[in-house]
C-alpha cells in the first residue's frame, strides 16, 4: 500500500551566516492516489519545498514521514537520509536537460535504476514501457541526451523516473519545453499513476495544463505553504476570463490563496483584462502605498532614535559588508603588507601572536569566512597529517618534532595568509577590480602591453570560481537525486564521482564557451579605441583608515617576528 507524505512543524533555512529562511513551520499531508499541484509566484519556495521532500534540503526542525517512516534518521550527531525511503519515490528537476551524466539516453535509463537492483531483462523491459509511455522513439536510445531537443530531454527524463516505477513523481514545472503533445503524455503519464493508486506532487506555472488533472492544490507563499484547496473550487469558474484567470481567481476564492494586492478598478462589461494604461496606475498606485506604509514608522522611530542607534538599524548585525566599502586597490595594500608580516614569523609561537593580531582584524568579517569552513577543515587536517609524515624517522622508527616543526610552520603561515585573503573575495567585486587594475596600471598600456586584457583576465577569474563551485553543487545535489545517496549534502559520494566528473567538465567547459560568446557579443577582442569608463575609483576615508590599521598591525607584527 502506497503511504502518505506528512510533514510536521518543517522549516528550512539557508547555510551561512545569515540564515535565511525558505521554509516556515510547513504542516502539510499528501495522500496517495492524489495528484497535488503547488503553486506560487517566482521565489516563494516551491521547488524548495520539493528538495525537502526529496531529501535534497536539510531541515533545521520539524518532522517528515512517509507513512510511518522518517525521511531522515539521526545516527548520534549526524543526520543520515533513510535509504528505504529515497527508493519510493522520484525526482524529476526544474532543468531536467543539464542533468545528463552519461553518453547514450539508454545508459542514463539504466543509471536512474541502478540503486533499484533490477535484473538486466527486466531494465530492459522497463525501458521499453517508459520509452512508450514518455513519449519516445526507441531510436533515441543511442543518442547522447544532449544532441536531443530540449523537449525531448524533459521527456528522456520523465522516461528515466518511470522506469524506477516509483509510488511518489515530485516533478518541478515539468511542462517547460514541451509542446501540446508532450503535454498530453504527461497528463495521460499522471493519470496512469494515480489510476493505480499512487501519489504526485507537481510544482507548476502551467495551471491551465494541469490543473483539471489535480485533486488538490497548495499555494506557497514566501515560504509559507497554504492548506491545500479542493480542485473543484478552481474548476468552478465563469466562461469569460481565461483559464489561468479563473483557476486564480477560484482559488482565492476557495481563501487557498490570499487576496489579489494588485487589483484594476471594475471596468464595465467584466472585461478579464485590465489595459496597460489601467494595469500601469493600479502597480503605481499600490507601489506608492507601500513605500508610504514603510516610511511612516520609520520616520516616527527616527523621531525618537539618536544618530548612532540610527545607523546600527540601517545595517543590521549579521548581514555581510558592502562589496564597495573599500577600494581594491586599498585592499590588496593592506593584504600584502599583513601577508608579509605573517611570512617573516620564524617560529610557532611568534605565529601564534601574529595569528591573534590577524585575527582581531578579522572579527568585523569573520562572517564572511563561515562559508569556507569546510576547505579550512579540510586543510587543518592536511597540516596534521603532512606533519605526523614529515616528522616520522624509520631508523630507529620515532617521531622527531625538530624535524616536522618547519613543515608546519610553512603550512601554518599559508593557513593564516589563506584566511586573511578569503574576505577579500566578498569585499571586491570583478568589475571594482578590473577597473583599479585599469586605472592604477592603464598607463602600460602606451608601451603595448595589454593591460586591459590582464585586467580582463583576472575578473574572469574571480567570475568563474564561483561557477565552479556552483556547478559542482548542482551535480552533487543531481547524483543525491538520481543515485539515491545518503551522504551528506553537497558532498558526491566516492561511487559516483566516476560518474559525475566528466559531465562536471563538459558543464565547465559549455559555461566557458557562452561566457567567450557573450564576451564577442559586447565587442571584446575588437580593435580598442580610447576606454569610457562608467565610474573611476577614489580613494577614501575608509580606505586610508584600512591601510592605517593595516600598517600598524604589520608594526606589531614585524616586532613580534624580531622579538621571538
Amino acid at each position: 500500500m502506497v503511504a502518505d507524505w506528512t510533514l510536521k512543524e518543517v522549516s528550512v533555512v539557508t547555510d551561512g551566516p545569515e540564515r535565511k529562511t525558505l521554509l516556515k513551520n510547513v504542516n502539510m499531508r499528501f495522500e496517495p492516489g492524489k495528484i497535488t499541484l503547488l503553486v506560487g509566484r517566482n521565489g516563494a519556495g516551491k521547488s524548495t519545498l520539493l528538495e525537502t521532500l526529496a531529501g535534497l534540503r536539510e531541515v533545521r526542525s520539524g518532522e517528515i514521514k512517509l507513512g510511518e517512516t522518517p525521511l531522515w534518521m539521526k545516527k548520534g550527531r549526524l543526520r543520515r537520509l533513510n535509504a528505504p525511503v529515497l527508493l519510493q519515490f522520484g525526482l524529476s528537476m526544474q532543468h531536467s536537460e543539464s542533468q545528463w551524466f552519461l553518453s547514450t539516453a539508454r545508459a542514463e535509463l539504466l543509471y536512474s535504476m541502478k540503486p533499484y537492483k533490477v535484473t538486466a531483462k527486466e531494465a530492459e523491459q522497463r525501458i521499453e514501457r517508459a520509452m512508450a509511455s514518455a513519449g519516445l522513439d526507441a531510436e533515441l536510445l543511442e543518442r547522447d541526451p544532449w544532441t536531443l531537443s530540449g523537449g525531448q530531454q524533459r521527456r528522456l527524463s520523465l522516461a528515466c523516473l518511470l522506469a524506477c516505477e516509483p509510488e511518489w513523481l515530485l516533478l518541478d514545472e515539468p511542462t517547460a519545453g514541451l509542446d501540446a503533445v508532450g503535454i498530453r503524455s504527461l497528463c495521460a503519464v499522471l493519470e496512469a499513476h494515480r489510476a493505480a493508486g499512487r501519489g504526485a506532487v507537481v510544482v507548476t506555472h502551467d495551471i491551465g495544463a494541469l490543473l483539471p488533472l489535480a485533486d488538490a492544490v497548495a499555494v506557497v507563499e514566501d515560504g509559507n505553504v497554504r492548506e491545500a484547496a479542493p480542485a473543484a473550487a478552481a474548476h468552478a469558474h465563469a466562461a469569460a476570463a481565461p483559464e489561468a484567470l479563473r483557476a486564480l481567481a477560484a482559488l482565492r476564492g476557495a481563501a487557498a490563496l490570499p487576496p489579489q494586492e494588485l487589483a484594476a478598478p471594475a471596468r464595465s462589461g467584466g472585461a478579464p483584462w485590465p489595459s496597460p494604461r489601467e494595469a500601469a496606475a493600479a502597480a503605481a498606485e499600490q507601489l506608492a502605498r507601500r513605500d508610504s506604509g514603510r516610511a511612516e514608522p520609520l520616520a516616527a522611530a527616527a523621531a525618537h532614535t539618536p544618530p548612532a542607534a540610527a545607523q546600527a538599524a540601517a545595517a543590521p548585525s549579521g548581514r555581510s559588508p558592502r562589496a564597495d566599502t573599500f577600494d581594491p586597490r586599498a585592499l590588496v595594500a593592506a593584504y600584502l603588507l599583513l601577508a608579509a608580516s605573517l611570512l617573516a614569523q620564524r617560529s610557532l609561537a611568534a605565529l601564534a601572536l601574529a595569528a591573534c593580531v590577524t585575527a582581531l582584524l578579522l572579527m568585523p568579517y569573520r562572517q564572511l569566512l563561515y562559508r569556507w569552513a569546510g576547505v579550512i577543515r579540510a586543510y587543518a587536517y592536511f597540516i596534521v597529517i603532512v606533519g605526523a609524515i614529515s616528522g616520522i624517522r624509520f631508523r630507529p622508527f620515532a617521531f622527531e618534532w625538530s624535524s616536522a616543526e618547519p613543515t608546519v610552520l610553512r603550512l601554518c603561515q599559508l593557513l593564516v595568509v589563506m584566511l586573511l585573503g578569503m574576505p577579500m573575495l566578498q569585499l571586491v567585486t570583478p568589475l571594482r577590480l578590473q577597473r583599479s587594475i585599469q586605472q592604477t596600471f592603464g598607463w602600460l598600456a602606451r608601451l603595448h602591453i595589454p593591460i586591459h586584457s590582464f585586467a580582463l583576465l583576472v575578473t574572469l577569474i574571480f567570475r568563474f570560481i564561483p561557477l565552479l563551485a556552483g556547478e559542482w553543487e548542482r551535480f552533487a545535489k543531481l547524483a543525491h537525486a538520481r543515485g539515491k545517496a545518503i551522504t551528506p549534502q553537497r558532498s558526491v559520494p566516492v561511487r559516483m564521482i566516476y560518474a559525475v566528473i566528466v559531465p562536471y567538465i563538459r558543464s565547465i567547459v559549455r559555461l566557458a564557451e557562452q561566457m567567450a560568446d557573450a564576451l564577442e557579443a559586447r565587442g571584446f577582442g575588437l580593435a580598442r579605441q580610447k576606454p569610457t569608463y562608467g565610474f573611476r575609483l577614489r580613494l577614501g576615508k575608509p580606505d586610508f583608515l584600512l591601510l592605517t590599521v593595516a600598517l600598524l598591525a604589520s608594526a606589531i607584527e614585524l616586532i613580534i617576528a624580531a622579538s621571538l
